[in-house]
């Protein structure tokens, strides 16, 4: 199974890459840089997901900031626009399915992430990976 997992940042994207290499999925990475950070903390980001990507073996690819004038302050829409260009670039690429390291984030809903996921994968007709990633 190759699934293509939109990572928030390296830190989450450590224990799913962990658990999911451990079921013998192979995964693929899709990075935002950030965008309602200032660019010292966009440029630390993207430089720890490349070198984790690199020390882990990991295609990632990067895409550019959103345009964030549409979204400033609304980390909430940005995250749902990350998972759906994730579901986008999965069914283009032909993924078996796509997740998120949001999952393994206690900064945000998990509720609130499988209902996005859910609802793309509705749209798209790929699955949406959901296992709890959350460290307890």
């Amino acid at each position: 199974m190759r699934i293509l997992m939109h990572m928030c940042c390296a830190s989450c994207t450590a224990q799913p890459l962990e658990i999911l290499h451990g079921q013998g999925i192979k995964i693929d990475g899709l990075y935002y840089k950030k965008s309602l950070h200032d660019d010292e903390t966009d440029i630390k980001h993207e430089t720890e997901i490349k070198q984790f990507s690199q020390d882990h073996h990991l295609n990632v690819f990067v895409y550019p900031k959103i345009d964030e004038t549409k979204y400033i302050h609304d980390e909430d829409c940005l995250d749902e626009i990350r998972i759906k260009k994730t579901f986008e670039l999965g069914k283009d690429l032909g993924y078996d399915a796509v997740t998120t390291s949001l999952l393994a984030s206690p900064n945000f809903s998990q509720e609130r992430i499988i209902e996005i996921g859910l609802k793309y994968s509705k749209i798209y007709e790929l699955p949406f990976y959901y296992q709890p990633f959350m460290n307890t």
